[in-house]
């Protein structure tokens, strides 16, 4: 599996991307991976380790409130309080699970990691002088400066000018301008980032530097008020195509797609592998096949349309409308909004919604305090679970168990209820969002904005990638979908 997954790396730079629209420019394409490796699954699930990344997934979205801007209403970041309060960007660089690509930066050349983000808005490369993540070295590139084009483009988007010598409006940060090399077209340009150094005495001085790309739809989120990576490729000519999109390949590498899709490429990649591979025995090539059938990460469904859906709810997340849930064939809960998370772990169903879920499925049961989030499910008998958007029905966390995974009961499972337990606890878990009680939760007020309008939403994360490849539209915020 190894050999060929550094086929299909090396292959995969030298063949044409797909778009769902009508782009006349390649799409540029990085290779990312899970920060930290997969997410453990073991036989038997750690509940205590379980409890505290779902607290940690509760604390991103309550990072952010609902507010009114004019008749509308869009999602905004909390306002923090202390003396460092109006020097924290969203986001965490350098997490732990994060999805992340490395950049090329500077002339000469610097390794940064980038983590994407679908719940922030802003572009930034972040360094500290703790040593940890990935550090960007300003001084020893001889191509960090000044950008002359970046004034009009700020002035164009209604946005502050500054020079790279001038602070942004958010303290620590500023907005030079560096080369970046491009892959897949293989282009090194200039291109504006905020770049922001908190000071030696802040706290946050102590976190790890890297790049961060916010890829959520809405500039209501946007702290650092500067033009986006993809909206300066857009003004360069770079992409022509508002499009960027995500598919995950296994449980540790996927694709990232601005200007289009990996899906034309994956397939060839997919051909030409085998290819590359018909030269070993027999044996061998029974043995690399049988791991193939078992993980299956590349196969592309051979139809070529695309599901869309348009965003809706607040402004400021890619929610959409999940039109209903089906369990072994029949459709148990219907017209429920859905938020899509790479960064989140699990598939969080709201506290109605997950109790009628696992309800249709034989056999299930909650968990007891403190784990009550969780439900359990017979490990023999995992259901068939079907997500339909827009008249479109995709079947989800199908198949046996991943390769070096040991947790039983299919890719369902996150474990067994307790050692030799013929019990699996479910990847579907019930959210606290929106309940008073939950993590950075405020008990029930008469304002809107102390509402963050998350009660009923379903946060659709990592697992459902590996199933679907999902195109982003943020221009007309618009969600497509093919099957995996």
């Amino acid at each position: 599996m190894y050999l060929r997954y550094l086929h299909f790396l090396s292959l995969l730079s030298l063949l044409p991307f797909a778009s769902p629209g009508t782009a006349t420019l390649p799409p540029i394409h990085y290779t990312i991976s899970r920060r930290g490796g997969s997410f453990p699954t073991t036989d038997t699930a750690n509940l205590t380790y379980l409890l505290e990344q779902l607290q940690i997934i509760e604390t991103r979205f309550t990072a952010t409130t609902r507010d009114f801007n004019g008749n509308q209403v869009v999602r905004k970041p909390n306002r923090q309080h202390g003396t460092q309060a109006n020097t924290i960007l969203l986001g965490d660089v350098g997490r732990e699970g994060n999805w992340f690509a490395s950049l090329q930066i500077g002339d000469p050349a610097q390794n940064v990691d980038m983590d994407l983000d679908m719940l922030t808005a802003d572009w930034f490369v972040f360094s500290t002088g703790s040593g940890k993540g990935s550090y960007f070295l300003d001084f020893n590139s001889k191509s960090y400066g000044r950008d002359p084009v970046v004034p009009v483009l700020l002035a164009l988007a209604n946005r502050v000018i500054v020079d790279s010598e001038s602070p942004l409006l958010f303290p620590t940060c500023r907005a030079p301008t560096d080369i970046f090399y491009i892959p897949t077209i293989k282009r090194s340009i200039p291109l504006s980032f905020a770049h922001c150094r908190p000071a030696k005495q802040w706290l946050r001085s102590l976190l790890p530097s890297g790049a961060y790309l916010g890829l959520a739809p809405s500039t209501s989120l946007s702290q650092l008020k500067t033009p986006s990576l993809m909206q300066q490729l857009m003004e360069k000519e770079i992409l022509d195509t508002p499009f960027w999109s995500l598919v995950l390949l296994n449980r540790e590498q996927g694709l990232f797609s601005m200007g289009g899709t990996s899906i034309a490429a994956v397939k060839q990649v997919e051909r030409d592998v085998e290819d590359a591979l018909s030269f070993l025995d027999d044996h061998e090539n029974a043995k690399r096949d049988s791991e193939i059938n078992t993980q299956a990460p590349i196969v592309l469904d051979a139809s070529n349309d695309w599901n869309w859906v348009q965003v809706q709810g607040s402004d400021g997340w890619w929610q959409i409308l999940m039109r209903g849930v089906w369990i072994d064939g029949v459709k148990a809960l219907q017209n429920q909004p859905a938020i899509l998370d790479v960064n989140t772990p699990f598939i969080l169903a709201p506290p109605m919604a997950a109790r009628s879920f696992y309800s249709s499925i034989s056999g299930s049961r909650p968990l007891p305090p403190p784990y009550d989030q969780f439900h359990t499910y017979p490990c023999l008998s995992p259901p068939e679970i079907h997500f339909e958007f827009a008249g479109w029905n995709v079947k989800v966390l199908k198949g046996r168990r991943d390769k070096g995974s040991s947790s039983p009961g299919g890719r369902f499972s996150l474990g067994r209820m307790e050692s030799g337990s013929g019990y699996c606890i479910g990847t579907i878990v019930e959210s606290r969002l929106g309940v008073a009680g939950a993590v950075n939760e405020k008990e029930p007020s008469s304002g809107f904005s102390n509402m963050n309008g998350l009660a009923d939403v379903w946060i659709i994360g990592e697992p459902f990638f590996r199933d679907v490849q999902v195109a982003f539209d943020w221009k007309a915020k618009k969600v497509g979908m093919q099957k995996v």
